[in-house]
């Protein structure tokens, strides 16, 4: 972790050690840009040397942890366990390509990758060159790596033409989706077309797209989820446990995650500043074809349901809000019928739990009752 902390900081300052206050200004001015004053940036962005410096100071460790994250969560799975050789297609890529999140994943011995054949797709020299010089600085000694860029905007159709021959066996976009919809020359259906060609004959594709945990961001993000799945049949691996249309968007709401995670030290002294750093807040999705989902990895036989909210504790009760059966559903527990030592009480927002007992209280609202047995399967 240090290495790679003193490795951006070498990156963003190549001659000199940033004081705190040079920090806190690039990357404040680097998230206004992405926020505040999204309207005013550039399509070049890269190439301006302050923005870059607060991308790689902040951004490009927030991006990589939630990549992490993600494929942490896949590789769980029996169908990735025992794979050895990977082809990832990595789209608008950026300074933060997915390959990176993989060799953490290696290194760690969680994973146990042989040969990737990682492809990036970007428009921007300057973030390319950030990729290469990381990939080069952080790629695991005993990995087999072959890897490439093509620089391009990932809004041209006709780049995808020669990609479709690759058969990645995972095409990856990051906050991509706004630029690619947003400019108008990429509408829903091209997309749908593109994923339609990448999977023809390619049955184990796996496709993850990971957005801004915004309602704007998230809703566009599951809309698409519902039609990648009715369209082409993509199945969900994670994080719904079905391929039912989006249970938050039939009550007009969003879904996203919130995930724990280490920033670099050097950031440490930001926190009072507002900005995210105790978690990562973001919206994903990872599609397949072959009905693979994370439930595959649990040992479990009740029912199965994804938290998505924090526990609110309410007078008398406390309560959540689940995504369960293509539906998402209040569900409470009656102070009454817990302890402080109860695993309720430890189910964070994002996690998968059991139970074995529960009571209708109306067609959104489930009560579990004080001898119901829950089980944490799975906490981020």
């Amino acid at each position: 972790m240090k290495q790679k902390d003193s490795l951006f900081l070498k990156l963003a300052f190549p001659n000199k050690n940033p004081t705190k206050a040079q920090i806190k200004n690039l990357i404040l001015e680097t998230s206004n840009l992405f926020t505040f004053k999204h309207t005013l940036r550039p399509s070049d962005y890269m190439n301006n040397e302050d923005f870059l410096r607060g991308y790689i100071l902040y951004f490009v460790p927030v991006n990589l942890s939630k990549h992490y994250n993600v494929f942490k969560e896949l590789f769980r799975h029996p169908v990735f366990v025992q794979k050895k050789n990977l082809k990832i297609i990595d789209i608008g890529c950026g300074p933060s390509p997915a390959l990176l999140s993989l060799f953490d994943l290696i290194e760690e011995k969680i994973i146990d990758l042989s040969h990737i054949k990682y492809l990036g797709i970007e428009s921007e020299e300057r973030a390319i060159s950030i990729a290469e010089k990381l990939i080069r600085e952080l790629k695991p000694e005993k990995l087999d790596l072959k890897y490439d860029f093509i620089k391009a905007d990932a809004t041209d159709l006709k780049i995808y033409q020669s990609l479709v021959k690759i058969k990645p066996d995972i095409i990856f976009f990051s906050n991509s989706l706004g630029e690619l919809f947003e400019k108008d020359i990429i509408v829903m259906e091209d997309f749908i077309a593109l994923m339609k060609a990448f999977s023809y004959k390619n049955s184990d594709i796996t496709l993850i797209i990971i957005e801004p945990g915004t309602k704007k961001d998230s809703i566009r993000l599951h809309r698409l989820r519902d039609s990648l799945i009715k369209e082409i049949g993509f199945y969900p691996f994670s994080p719904c446990l079905n391929d039912l249309p989006c249970s938050a968007l039939k009550v007009n709401n969003w879904c996203y995650e919130e995930r724990i995670w280490k920033p670099p030290e050097y950031l440490n002294f930001l926190s009072f500043l507002g900005l995210q750093l105790k978690y990562l807040k973001f919206s994903y999705i990872v599609l397949r074809k072959d009905g693979a989902n994370i439930k595959d990895t649990f040992d479990n036989s009740g029912e199965i349901i994804k938290n998505t909210s924090h526990l609110l504790n309410e007078k008398g009760k406390s309560r959540l809000w689940a995504c369960w059966k293509g539906a998402l559903i209040d569900i409470e527990k009656l102070k009454r019928d817990f302890t402080e030592e109860e695993v309720w009480l430890k189910i964070k927002k994002g996690a998968y739990f059991s139970i074995d007992k529960y009571i209708v209280l109306s067609d959104r609202k489930v009560r579990i009752p004080k001898e119901c047995e829950i089980k944490i399967l799975y906490s981020p």
